[in-house]
């Protein structure tokens, strides 16, 4: 999280909707408060599920991107059990983040990442 200037949140939930971790970036207070973010959480595992049903058509579903007026929200595939949502400044960063990620999460840990605002 500290390596990128636009993640304000990250979470790491299993498939039944339980958030495994969070982390809060320093500084930064999250727009939705806990009780919705545990609904949002929720539905994000609902819809991953609901994408899963088309795998056998168009693949393996990789991470969706919602946009909001305030914040970007990525949810990322780890693996069949668990799911991480990253949320991002909605100034930039998520062509590179989601790079950064699904390099990551396939092994390759060398790909740089662009600076961003500083807070």
């Amino acid at each position: 999280m500290d390596s990128d200037p636009y993640v304000r949140f990250v979470a790491i939930s299993d498939m039944n909707g339980n958030m495994i971790d969070s982390k809060t970036k320093k500084g930064i207070s999250n727009f939705l408060p806990p009780r919705e973010m545990d609904s949002s959480i929720k539905r994000a595992v609902d819809s991953w599920k609901s994408r899963n049903k088309v795998d056998n058509y168009l693949g393996q579903g990789r991470y969706v991107l919602a946009v909001y007026d305030n914040v970007k929200r990525i949810t990322v595939r780890i693996d069949d059990e668990h799911i991480m949502l990253v949320a991002l400044d909605n100034r930039g960063g998520q062509k590179d983040l989601v790079e950064r990620i699904t390099a990551i999460l396939e092994g390759d840990y060398t790909v740089p990442l662009t600076p961003g605002p500083q807070y």
